[in-house]
């Protein structure tokens, strides 16, 4: 019972060293706080907020004016630290925060006041709605599936984001993992990377595999790596072959649109506690209780970001 305890403490470690950076999703990171300013000035940019023609009609000396950011919806709020950061970089404003990031909230609830110039709050405005919106509205997705489901097994993002960093925030704010945040994050063998290999060295997709093990195994790779197989016979040679050749390094497979009986087939044949298993591809709503239950490690839904609906966020002056 200890030794078995120890195995599963083991695999949980190894899942969120791979599957979770939500630490490093915060502006006190250079390189998340670079991708905020990144997509704040890209926004604002491409709203040509400095020929706001509206703005240059109404023009004239108005006193600073106070204005509130309220929910219109029940959800998860996301993004208060990221608008807090580009506020304070981009504009003259002032920000009072009233809700953190991760709060259940509902409608009419106060997020955020802003105080300052009323023609800047409006020109940026919608970029302000926006992040907050798109984040919100990922995290409470996130957030719906996992407890309308009851699922037990880790649910991810994946890498199918229109905002990157700031989309797999929102999963984590959400109670997802991020899984990698960039192709430097970590080593993931997907089935392209092994068909360009199997065309150019003109071999199967089983001897690709093979010979992907041997150099890992020569390479000396200490971090866990995952690799992509498309049916039970390559996950089965994967897993005989990795045991064999004794590579010290965890293994990740990702089986990737399995229908839920054969991954819970393949899972329960292998029966390795040193192998971690992921789902990925097909995987939604409707579907998802099914996956649950195969025992896996991670299921991963590429419509946690790329598919989501924003939470309805307004902006009014007081």
């Amino acid at each position: 019972m200890i030794y078995q305890a120890l195995i599963i403490n083991c695999m949980n470690n190894i899942v969120k060293q791979y599957f979770d950076k939500g630490s490093f999703l915060t502006v006190k990171n250079k390189t998340y706080a670079e991708t905020c300013l990144q997509l704040f000035d890209f926004q604002t940019k491409s709203d040509l907020i400095k020929n706001d023609i509206t703005s240059k009609i109404i023009d004239g000396k108005y006193k600073d004016s106070k204005a509130s950011i309220i929910a219109k919806q029940t959800g998860i709020v996301a993004g208060i630290e990221e608008i807090t950061y580009l506020i304070k970089k981009r504009t003259n404003l002032k920000i009072k925060i009233i809700s953190k990031d991760g709060v259940p909230i509902k409608e009419k609830d106060l997020l955020v006041e802003l105080s300052g110039n009323p023609l800047e709050i409006l020109s940026f405005e919608r970029v302000i709605l926006n992040i907050l919106q798109r984040m919100s509205g990922i995290a409470t997705a996130t957030n719906s599936l996992i407890i309308k489901n009851n699922l037990k097994t880790s649910l991810s993002s994946t890498r199918k984001t229109l905002w990157g960093l700031l989309d797999k925030k929102a999963v984590s704010i959400g109670g997802g993992l991020t899984h990698r945040l960039s192709l430097s994050d970590e080593i993931l063998i997907k089935d392209n990377h092994i068909d360009i290999m199997a065309k150019n060295l003109n071999l199967t997709r089983l001897e690709s595999l093979k010979k992907i093990l041997t150099f890992i195994k020569s390479s000396q790779i200490k971090r866990p790596f995952e690799i992509e197989v498309e049916t039970e016979k390559e996950a089965y040679f994967l897993n005989n072959f990795y045991q064999k050749i004794n590579i010290s390094a965890s293994l990740i497979i990702m089986l990737d649109n399995f229908e839920s009986n054969i991954a819970a087939r393949t899972i329960k044949t292998i029966n390795t506690p040193s192998v971690i298993f992921e789902l990925s591809g097909g995987i939604n709503e409707s579907n998802v209780n099914d996956y649950d239950r195969v025992g896996a490690d991670v299921i991963s839904l590429g419509s946690l970001t790329h598919s989501s609906k924003s939470l309805n966020i307004s902006l009014r002056f007081i």
